[in-house]
Formats: structure tokens, sequence, C-alpha cells
């Protein structure tokens, strides 16, 4: 058997990514929201208005002020239990009307002042309000950000843009109608066949038991019911992340090469190409190996071409699992060095 190695679209080769996310970050999204995503096992992702942490929202011509915002206190919870965090902007910002908006202050200066009050890195701006806000920030954006949210779009697929990730909001009530929110996203139309191969980003705002707009925010019960749906189409296999972990692997399948695969005497080997992403704070990585013929789980081993800037260090090897006649390796991947997997 030729021997090959390939780094999976998705981690554990899941069929689809999928990543929740509550835009404003208010305390309904711990107390209703974190619970369900608990009982399935579906870290979550709040995008929070940095400059009103812990305070009533007060954003220019909000249909959601007085609602109260977490706080950094109650943000490191949840990045304890293993959700995302990412920036809003300062003030929820309106372009070009709102009085004395300051746009670096918006997308840079609060980026930095969250990172300090919640003690992690924040590498994902997310556009409030509407479209109209996208072209005046992205190069901003760009320069300081790996990734960006955008206002409309259906599934992410094959080599789409990082910094337009495209964002379906979801709702209790009437599915909102908007041309790139396809019929399809609804769940009772949910197929496999539909999300295969890309990634479902959504968003939403409440949740709450009584939702004050049911066609921006969701019940506790919807969401059940919707995380039910994507275990059934996907038969429990889909890959449920936050979106920084989905964007770290994308960067570094877009980044690494798998080079230079050959068959040894003990099973194979294959060189790690290409160039380290910087930003990436996730380096694990599915590959599935074909050639490779044993009965149980292979050894796998790393050999180091340059030990200096943090390339010598251990690489952690996770789940390695039997998928027909090939293995699904699950590992922490990076340039400069030679793989062998051996029976």
């Amino acid at each position: 058997m030729k021997p090959s190695v390939e780094i999976c679209k998705w981690l554990n080769d899941a069929p689809f990514a999928y990543s929740m996310t509550y835009d404003e970050g208010t305390v309904d999204t711990m107390a209703n929201a974190l619970p369900v995503h608990e009982k399935f096992g579906f870290p979550g992702h709040v995008d929070v208005v940095a400059g009103q942490l812990g305070q009533r929202r007060d954003a220019l011509s909000s249909s959601l002020n007085d609602y109260m915002h977490m706080s950094a206190e109650q943000l490191k919870e949840l990045l304890g239990r293993g959700w995302g965090v990412g920036n809003h902007s300062w003030s929820h910002y309106i372009h070009p009307c709102q009085p004395g908006l300051d746009l670096y202050r918006e997308v840079v200066w609060s980026k930095y002042r969250l990172e300090d009050e919640i003690g992690c890195p924040v590498r994902i701006f997310t556009i409030p309000n509407d479209t109209h806000n996208y072209p005046p920030v992205i190069e901003l954006v760009k320069q300081h950000y790996l990734a960006c949210a955008y206002i409309d779009g259906g599934l992410n697929r094959d080599d789409f843009d990082l910094y337009r990730i495209g964002n379906c909001m979801v709702a209790s009530g009437a599915f909102r109608p908007r041309p790139e929110w396809p019929e399809e996203y609804k769940t009772e139309n949910l197929t496999l066949d539909y999300v295969m191969g890309g990634w479902m980003y959504e968003t939403s705002h409440l949740c709450m038991w009584n939702v004050p707009q049911d066609h921006k925010c969701v019940t506790p019960n919807y969401m059940t019911e919707r995380f039910e749906k994507l275990n059934e189409i996907s038969g429990g296999k889909l890959w449920a992340a936050k979106p920084d972990d989905v964007i770290d692997y994308e960067l570094l399948r877009r980044n690494l090469i798998v080079e230079n695969v050959q068959s040894t005497n003990e099973g194979l080997s294959f060189d790690v190409g290409g160039e380290w992403p910087v930003g990436v704070m996730n380096s694990t990585v599915t590959l599935r190996i074909g050639g490779v013929e044993c009965s149980a789980p292979p050894r796998v081993e790393n050999e180091i071409h340059d030990w200096s800037g943090g390339y010598g260090v251990h690489t952690a090897i996770g789940e390695i699992v039997r998928q027909g006649q090939d293995w699904l390796i699950t590992m922490q991947l990076a340039p400069r060095r030679t793989v062998r997997i051996r029976a």
C-alpha cells in the first residue's frame, strides 16, 4: 500500500465544525446558555462590548439597552470552562454618525484593555450593528486580530476569508429573512449533506426563557433542540469548538506542508514544512495516515531539525484511531521536523 499523509479538514476528521457565539456578553448567557452547552459538551463564545464590562448596557440606538453585561470575573469563569471571548468593539459603535466616534479606540485600544481585564489574548473582532460598520475598520482589524466575524453569511467553506467569516444569526422565533442567511440553516432544514465539510458559525444575543425579541434572541429550549439536531445529523461526530480553536486549526492547515512521505522498514516517515502562522495558540491537528500495516495503534516519533525558537519542546500525541485501512492521529504539529510512524 502506497504511504500517504494528509491533514484532515477538521479535528478528528469531523464531518463539519460548529461554533455558537453570543453577541454583547450579557449575564443571561452564563445563567441560561452555559448549562445547555455543558449538557452537550459544546464550548461557546461571547463577543463583549469591552467598554461596558459589569455595567448595564448603554449603546447608541441599541434595542438591548439596560441588560447587564458580564464582568471581567464572569468572563474569566467562562474562559475556565473552555469558552472563548472576542471583542465586539468598545461601545458597539455606529459609523459614521456616533458622536465622538474614535475607531482606533473601538477596535485597537479596546482589544488590549479587554486582554488586561480578562488575562487572555483576544484574537477575534466581531463587527457590531450592521455591514456598514465593516469597511471603515477592516484594515485596523487585520493589523491586530487573527480573524473577523462579519454580519451576514452562511456556511464557511473551503478557503473562506478569515477576515470576513460568514456569521448566521439564529433565533427562537421566525428565521429573519436575509439573502445570506440561507433557509438550509433553519433547525428543521439542517442536513449533513448541506453542512458537510464546512464551518457553521452562528450568533445570537440574549438567552432567556422569555426572550424580549425572538427574532434575534434564543431560549434554552431552542438551543437544546438545535444541538440535538446537530448531533442527530452528524451521528455525534461534529466538531463543536470555540471559534479560536477552529481559526488555529484552519491557519495550521493552510500554512503547514506535509512533504517527503516515504516508506520505511518499520512504517513511514514525512517532513513538515511551511511556516508557523504567527498568533496560533493551539497547534493540534488530526492526520490521516495510510500505508502503515499494523494491528495495534502505531508509535509516533519526532525528529526536530531546529532546536531554536522553541522547536525542541515535547510534542503531545493525542488520540490514535483506526478508520478503515487508515489511522487518524491527533497530535501537535509544527514546521522543521520529521515525523516517523512506526508499527
